[in-house]
């Protein structure tokens, strides 16, 4: 696992808190139940917002009555007001070693993940971050975000094969949360399944899929090492124009079936692309998908 050093780290994690004030996660597109906060859920509170009225019964808040409307019927009745709620936030951080083989892409993964945790403090969402490898998983304190202490966790998750795909099925997450997958899908899973889990009980989701140059578009040619990224096996392989056009066309068509599920399935996915600023990278799939939205 390459990541950047813990200087570059802080760096990152700086820059991630500048960009959630200027880029925000789709947290008002969900009706959200729980504690008070500053979005609009789908109860009844007491907040500023109205919602509409309801016949008065004894043990109902008498704060509540509408004395203009009980002047002029002579019946008492509530004023109801939408509930304030604090939205919840689960970013799920797919750990497996393709995530980290290419130090640009290694990077991007780190800027996804300090952001998104970044974008959920910004508007007080209850903010949590589980790593995937495969069908391991391991719940991160909030604390161990803020200093790094994720990486070492991450790295202590057993190997698996490349062509495990996280179990987001047993992940426990919470009902109606906003769920945020990183990862490089780069798994032989079929998707729809996948996403039908991420979305489970009545959760919204979205996935933001980082890759490296490298992988969308190498320049193989003639006698290639390539080395398997979870296994750590050396494999040699002759690369003929014929054998580099079925490996990016089996590229293209991989991603394909995944943007075809993300539509039925309603969860936006985005891929990330590697080696430019991090907003111009939000701004080629992210924004105009609906993943990510302005602040």
């Amino acid at each position: 696992m390459s990541l950047p050093d813990s200087s570059e780290l802080n760096s990152l994690a700086a820059r991630a808190r500048s960009h959630a004030e200027r880029f925000a996660l789709p947290l008002r597109e969900q009706n959200w139940r729980g504690n008070a906060g500053e979005f609009a859920g789908s109860g009844v509170g007491s907040s500023l917002d109205f919602q509409d009225h309801r016949s008065y019964v004894p043990g109902d808040d008498p704060r509540h009555i509408n004395w203009q409307a009980y002047a002029r019927s002579g019946h008492y009745s509530l004023k109801l007001y939408r509930e304030e709620v604090r939205p919840v936030v689960e970013i799920l951080l797919d750990v497996s070693d393709s995530m980290f083989a290419d130090s640009d892409k290694a990077r991007r993964v780190v800027e996804l993940l300090y952001f998104a945790f970044a974008a959920g403090e910004q508007v007080g969402a209850t903010t949590s971050v589980l790593l995937l490898k495969g069908p391991g998983w391991k719940a991160v304190e909030r604390s161990s975000v803020l200093t790094h202490g994720w990486v070492d966790p991450a790295r202590e998750l057993p190997p698996t094969e490349a062509s495990a795909p996280p179990n987001l099925g047993d992940v426990p997450l919470k009902a109606r949360s906003l769920r945020v997958l990183i990862s490089d899908l780069l798994f032989a899973a079929s998707p729809e399944p996948l996403l039908r889990a991420l979305g489970r009980g009545l959760g919204r989701a979205i996935v933001l899929a980082p890759y490296s140059s490298a992988e969308a578009s190498p320049d193989w040619s003639g006698n290639c090492e390539f080395v398997d990224t979870e296994s750590g096996v050396l494999h040699q392989r002759r690369v003929d124009p014929a054998l580099l056009r079925r490996y990016t066309e089996a590229y293209r068509d991989h991603f394909s079936r995944w943007k075809a599920a993300s539509l039925r399935t309603r969860i936006p996915l985005a891929k990330i692309p590697p080696l430019i600023p991090f907003e111009a990278s939000l701004k080629a799939e992210a924004i105009p998908g609906g993943a990510i939205l302005f602040a």
